[in-house]
């Protein structure tokens, strides 16, 4: 299997709709005028299911070397593997190749006039899920499968509904698109209507979650992944609404900027503990796992400083606008992450509270 640059690993998806459009009206300014901030009328949007597993891709090149990929991990083997993901696709090499080449034909037949480049690999991006990868959502019920949920073609994401049947239920792998497919707007004039359009959709997903329903299963899901229909392989504007226990904890903006060393210390501090989710910590220790990082006192600096990149990185805007002191953040970061990561140590050394899964994604 052919080795992969960092550059083919999944984007990260925002939560945040004002981060967003930010980038749009970045990237819809007027070069003569870049200071000035576009008006941008409403931008129709489309939504998939978002699955509650750990990401797996599938790089396949032209002369058929095929690449696994988890989130963090841009070479999976199967003795350095995501959940037995590496090894799952072991024994599927030729229905890897046939859905690889039915991207492709779908592909020429929408893109006639286009040339492939065929140094670029086809990425199938998906998300292996089923029992132990989670914990109490309805896919959890399932046996292990992938599922597709994106698709990278001659070096541009395309659209998921141009693709939605290609799928090899026989083999496992499986298409997010057989839940639906769901429509709406982003008003970049207007954030706060979007998110409260949204948010019922992504409860409501959250309550019964309609990929499961496919197989007859009831239970919890997780949200929605947004794509705007005129930029879908603009990942860096994809975003991504959670419903129910998942849905993030957004911070209010401050009655007025810290101005003191006490004030800026107490913002750091209700900061820290409200990005310190319990979800953002399970994926830090996942994080070591997929890394191959011992989850022990040994792993403890790889935790925290991803736990600090993590929050720094997501919460960026934030950050910024508010004036937010970074080392006192990173600080109280360290102070509400230590804890939960020695309490998880402990309680993994007891036989009776093992358990394998909890990848977050």
């Amino acid at each position: 299997m052919a080795s992969a640059s960092d550059s083919t690993l999944y984007p990260k998806i925002t939560t945040h709709v004002n981060e967003v459009i930010k980038t749009l009206k970045y990237k819809l300014r007027d070069p003569d005028r870049p200071e000035e901030e576009p008006v941008v009328a409403p931008v129709p949007i489309i939504g998939t299911v978002k699955l509650h597993g750990t990401h797996a891709d599938i790089l396949v090149s032209s002369n058929d070397n095929i690449n696994l990929q988890s989130r963090n991990n841009a070479l999976l083997l199967e003795t350095a593997d995501n959940l037995g993901f590496a090894k799952a696709m072991s024994s599927k090499r030729p229905t890897i190749l046939r859905l690889r080449d039915q991207f492709l034909v779908r592909w020429k037949e929408l893109n006639r006039e286009k040339a492939l480049d065929t140094a670029l690999p086809i990425t199938i991006a998906g998300e292996w899920v089923g029992e132990k990868i989670q914990k109490g959502v309805a896919i959890s019920k399932l046996s292990r499968r992938l599922v597709i949920i994106s698709a990278k073609i001659n070096g541009n994401w395309v659209a998921d509904t141009d693709y939605a049947d290609i799928e090899a239920p026989e083999d496992g792998i499986f298409n997010v698109s057989r839940a639906g497919t769901y429509r709406s707007v982003l008003y970049p004039e207007e954030p706060q209507k979007t998110i409260d359009e949204l948010e019922p959709l992504a409860d409501a997903i959250a309550a019964q979650c309609p990929f499961a329903a496919t197989f007859g299963l009831t239970g919890e899901g997780e949200g929605l992944v947004w794509k705007l229909v005129p930029y879908i392989s603009d990942s860096d504007l994809w975003f991504k609404t959670k419903g129910g226990r998942f849905k993030p904890t957004f911070t209010p903006a401050p009655k007025k900027p810290p101005v003191d060393q006490a004030e800026r210390r107490e913002a750091a501090k209700g900061l820290a503990q409200a990005w310190c989710s319990e979800q953002r910590l399970q994926q830090g220790w996942d994080y070591l796992r997929e890394k191959g990082i011992e989850q022990d006192m040994k792993g403890i600096g790889a935790f925290l400083k991803w736990l600090q990149l993590d929050i720094l990185s997501e919460e960026k805007g934030y950050i910024t606008e508010y004036k937010i002191d970074e080392e006192m953040l990173k600080k109280e970061i360290i102070g509400r992450g230590k804890p939960w990561y020695l309490d998880r140590c402990t309680m993994i050394a007891s036989p009776r509270s093992r358990y394998e899964g909890g990848a977050g994604s």
